[in-house]
């Protein structure tokens, strides 16, 4: 994991000034910078009306009793997204406006990329259950009723 992050760090950026310089000189540096702008703009625009959507579809389905599990990790693919575009360079606005479209995501979702996302710490995901007893410091004599077990 740490060298893919090393990777990232340092291939991402070199990567992405390539990519600028050569963008830059066939159509040139202010029309370049201008072409960052408008796709930051724009991209940021799709992931606001997006999570909108999303925000409503999951309000809707907490309403019905629906789970909200899917609606939240297309959630966080839409805050990669959009940090994806926030940052300047056509490579990670070309991975911000992939991660826009629905079906790219659902396919995401398909081939496991969320658990990179979210997963259990210690590798384990079963629930512990502790029993015990209450005990009140009332002055009422009477004993406390015995919870029913489920």
């Amino acid at each position: 994991m740490g060298w893919i992050l090393l990777i990232l760090l340092i291939g991402l950026p070199v990567a992405e000034l390539t990519v600028l310089i050569d963008v830059g000189d066939e159509i040139g540096a202010l029309s370049t910078v201008g072409l960052c702008i408008l796709t930051a703009v724009v991209g940021l625009g799709l992931v606001r009306h997006q999570g909108i959507g999303l925000m409503l579809d999951m309000q809707r389905a907490a309403a019905d009793g629906r789970p909200v599990g899917a609606a939240l990790v297309h959630g966080a693919f839409l805050l990669v997204a959009g940090f994806c575009l926030m940052i300047p360079g056509f490579l990670t606005d070309g991975l911000g406006f992939l991660l826009l479209i629905p079906p790219v995501r659902s396919a995401l979702i398909k081939a496991g990329a969320a658990g990179l996302m979210v997963r259990p710490r210690g590798g384990s995901s079963r629930v512990i259950i502790i029993e015990g007893e209450v005990v009140s410091e009332s002055d009422d004599p009477t004993p406390p009723r015995p919870i029913d077990k489920m």
